[in-house]
């Protein structure tokens, strides 16, 4: 099987990019799906840097194993995330705040005669 990010994925880090790149944070998850721990260390790489790629070298990725038989993900990397989101200090961006800007999702030409 190969393993990567979706095409939605970059989509949304080019909206993002758009508006001047808040905080980024990477969360991979399906982790448990890698037979073994050399295949799972080296997809982490692969896809760390390819994110890393995409936003910004260091930028946080996140790592969750899967979900349990329970169907929830592992509560200590559910509280990792949690914890880091929660202390996270936003910068504000001045570039948008600066210059105005709307979302278009439809035009409809209404001029007469079209």
């Amino acid at each position: 099987a190969s393993f990567g990010f979706e095409m939605v994925t970059f989509e949304a880090l080019a909206c993002l990019q758009a508006h001047g790149f808040p905080k980024v944070v990477g969360v991979l998850t399906h982790l448990d799906k890698m037979k073994t721990n050399k295949a799972l260390q080296q997809v982490k790489k692969a896809l760390k840097h390819r994110f890393w790629q995409d936003v910004y070298d260091g930028a946080k990725v996140f790592y969750i194993g899967g979900i349990l038989q329970s169907g929830k993900y592992p509560r200590n990397e559910m509280r990792q995330l949690a914890l880091y989101v929660n202390r996270v200090k936003y910068r504000p961006l001045a570039w948008r705040n600066a210059h105005g800007y709307v979302v278009v999702d439809r035009v409809d030409d209404a001029t007469p005669g079209s």
